[in-house]
């Protein structure tokens, strides 16, 4: 299994297979959320096309209806309809090269497998959320089996005897356990969940099928003895910790919030603000922060070098343009195409808690001035 700051590489197939198995230093439960929706996001499911497997679009559309629905349900409290209603659109392999996707916030599509040879027996699936809020899911559809690999070794003079499975794709798709459970899993991540983290010997007791999935975001999915899993009572509970019981709103609902700023907590001499930029002042209502704090995941991976200037810089654009960060009007000018070091600098900071959201705006402000963020 990868989980790095911008990808979840969820699903491990080979580790509870491993003889001796790493010790894991963390409790039963949820990692840290990934990020937090503030508003519904909309799902587009891409159909997938293999002449080696006719009917797969159909297929995978029917599968991920029914996650989709499945969320639905449990979140709503056992309704189909209710406040967590979630938007899912299909968009055919004929229109897939041509269809606009401005609109989709969550985009699921399918391949045979990952494309780094690497990762072929490591993943059923993987949520990308580095340009959130952007996410893109990727489902892999071949199935995996195992095959026994007998062998024998000398250990202080005793002659063992062992057998060690060799994972290799069948040719076929995966079982729709796998799938169904990948897709559920993958769409947990997409709403922002974590994986659920169990100690060594219970996630090879789930595996072999002695024990159910305390969460359907437990670490694995290779069904080997899985006959059951399910969205749990734990993962509702831990979606209404981030959103509540009453569901999102719709997009276009909060398009005109406004976002307050603070100036408190400022930390002397660790702002480098251009005292020659002419910007205009924050407003400082001086009520705590409403910057969603998924923010900072975003300004520390940029200070930190894990994403470019330019999908910063893209982030943040459309961030503003969708009214979730608020920023006074600023006066652009022809851009510089440079990036002074100390708004890197400062973004690392404030997504450290060290200087203010106050200066934090001040840093995009800078780079709408010079022309490196285009508001339009």
């Amino acid at each position: 299994m990868k989980v790095s700051a911008m990808v979840i590489a969820s699903l491990a197939v080979l580790a509870v297979f491993c003889a001796g198995l790493m010790q894991q230093s963390f409790a039963d439960g949820f990692q840290p959320p990934l990020f937090k929706w503030l508003y519904k996001p909309a799902i587009c499911v891409f159909e997938p096309s293999d002449p080696h497997f006719p009917g797969l679009g159909k297929k995978m559309f029917s599968m991920t209806h029914d996650a989709v629905l499945s969320w639905q349900t449990k979140l709503n409290g056992g309704n189909a309809n209710g406040a967590w209603n979630l938007s899912l659109v299909d968009i055919p392999s004929s229109e897939a090269s041509s269809y606009d996707a401005t609109d989709c916030d969550i985009t699921v599509n399918f391949k045979p497998s990952p494309d780094n040879p690497s990762e072929k027996f490591n993943e059923a699936g993987i949520t990308v959320y580095k340009n959130f809020p952007k996410v893109y899911v990727t489902i892999y559809y071949l199935g995996i089996n195992l095959k026994e690999q007998y062998l024998t070794f000398w250990q202080n003079g005793t002659l063992y005897y062992t057998y060690q499975p060799i994972p290799y794709f069948t040719g076929y798709l995966a079982s729709d356990p796998q799938l169904e459970m990948t897709i559920l899993h993958e769409l947990g991540h997409s709403l922002g969940l974590g994986h659920y983290i169990v100690p060594d010997m219970e996630l090879k007791r789930i595996v072999q099928g002695y024990q159910d999935m305390p969460s359907i975001m437990v670490t694995t999915v290779f069904s080997y003895g899985v006959t059951h899993f399910d969205i749990t009572t734990l993962d509702i509970k831990e979606i209404q910790s981030i959103y509540g019981t009453q569901g999102l709103p719709t997009k276009q609902s909060i398009s005109n919030q406004s976002i307050t700023t603070s100036t408190e907590n400022i930390i002397p001499n660790q702002v480098n603000i251009s005292p020659q930029q002419n910007l205009s002042p924050v407003p400082t209502a001086g009520t705590p922060s409403q910057i969603p704090s998924w923010i900072k995941n975003i300004a520390r991976w940029w200070s930190a070098n894990q994403v470019s200037d330019d999908e910063f810089a893209g982030a943040m654009k459309y961030l503003i343009q969708q009214g979730i960060l608020k920023v006074p009007p600023t006066q652009s000018t022809v851009s510089s195409g440079h990036i002074p070091s100390w708004v890197k600098t400062n973004s690392g900071y404030w997504a450290d808690g060290k200087i203010s959201d106050y200066e934090f705006i001040r840093g995009i402000q800078y780079l709408i001035s010079t022309g490196i963020i285009v508001i339009q």
